[in-house]
């Protein structure tokens, strides 16, 4: 019950609830599950530049597949311009969340590169994000309890750890 719970609080945070109307955050762990349902998440998305189209794969990115494309929740996208790209110098909030669908050649969904901020999760990473890569079914290529291990060096240079700028101008 008690993962439930934390799951459910997990969405409303994620999802853009006023911070007064939020639950207070005491230190938890982000478990992949739990990141894997924010992606799933159909609503309140906003795609970077504002398209649903899948982009080609940056050249220097180590993510698998040749296309993705990249979404930000409520809370996130209060740090993107009026064209749908991150501001120069972003200050994302927690519970922000972006998500990186990647996608086969055939255009099936492979995998889902999530960065979702909370600063009181005892797995967060640098920035305060706590990263995960999982399968579109859910096992973990990278887990969130690495920390950002073989995320967080490539993404150290760009604003706020986001990579869509630089990438994908």
């Amino acid at each position: 019950m008690k993962q439930m719970l934390f799951a459910l609080m997990l969405c409303l945070f994620a999802f853009g609830c006023k911070e007064e109307d939020s639950p207070t955050q005491t230190a938890q762990t982000v478990t992949d599950s739990q990141l894997l349902l924010l992606a799933k998440n159909i609503t309140g998305k906003t795609f970077y530049k504002l398209s649903t189209d899948t982009l080609s794969k940056g050249g220097n990115s180590a993510h698998p597949g040749p296309k993705l494309r990249t979404w930000y929740n409520t809370k996130a996208a209060a740090q993107l311009t009026a064209q749908g790209i991150v501001k120069s110098s972003p200050a994302f909030a927690d519970s922000s969340l972006i998500v990186k669908e990647i996608y086969n050649a055939d255009g099936t969904l492979s995998l889902y590169a999530i960065l979702f901020k909370m600063s009181s999760a005892t797995n967060k990473g640098p920035g305060d994000w706590v990263w995960a890569e999982l399968e579109s079914n859910g096992t973990p290529i990278i887990s969130a309890t690495a920390k950002g291990a073989g995320c967080a060096s490539c993404h150290a240079s760009a604003f706020d750890y986001t990579r869509m700028n630089d990438v994908h101008p």
